[in-house]
């Protein structure tokens, strides 16, 4: 199971680092399409974009990732600080759009592979999850729910605002998932034990 898990990871990653070199220097044409359809919607849709990317934004990981970090200071939780280090590594894939470069539908002053604002959520949604599978496995499949949802309206809506190629949203996905699954692994938080809270850290 620990190798099965690895191996997803890391091909998950590495499908994200080769998807970022194919469309580093044009558009294929679902980026293009999608890009287009974008242009075609009303202001409401623009609008509610709007709403989503200011809420489900790098914001909240900042929120999130100072929380856990200060929650496991107080309350001396092991699991917690796993959490926060999971959540900040899996965030910082975000750093790799300056290797890739990838200029955005708009003009603006950040490269655009991999979305900022997909990897900050797709990291919280990941940590999210791992967490509720220690503390309230009974809500799992909520959380799971929860988190493809919040993942996949923010992917939306930054394509929806041309902020960024579909693409950019589907590289973050990737990245952080694949970072995810590994760290997991080898902080020892996937898959949760059978045992007590403490035991399991």
């Amino acid at each position: 199971m620990a190798v099965l898990t690895a191996l997803v990871g890391v091909l998950l990653a590495a499908a994200s680092v080769v998807l970022g070199l194919l469309v580093r220097g044009e558009e294929p044409g679902v980026d293009r399409g999608l890009h287009d359809a974008a242009l075609r919607l009303g202001p409401g849709f623009e609008h509610a974009g709007a709403v989503v990317s200011f809420v489900l934004s790098p914001g909240l990981a900042t929120i999130a990732l100072v929380s856990l970090a200060l929650r496991a200071w107080l309350a001396r939780d092991v699991l917690l600080v796993k959490g926060a280090v999971l959540l900040g590594l899996c965030w910082s894939t975000v750093l790799a759009r300056h290797g890739y470069q990838r200029v955005r539908p708009v003009d603006f002053p950040k490269w655009s592979y991999p979305s900022g604002h997909v990897t900050a959520v797709t990291a919280v949604a990941f940590t999210g999850v791992v967490l509720c599978g220690w503390l309230a496995r009974r809500h799992l499949g909520r959380a799971v729910a929860l988190a493809v949802a919040a993942v996949a309206l923010t992917a939306a809506s930054r394509v929806v605002l041309r902020m960024h190629w579909f693409t950019d949203t589907v590289g973050a996905v990737l990245a952080v998932t694949g970072v995810g699954l590994v760290v997991s692994l080898a902080l020892g938080l996937l898959p949760p034990g059978v045992g007590s809270r403490g035991e399991q850290h």
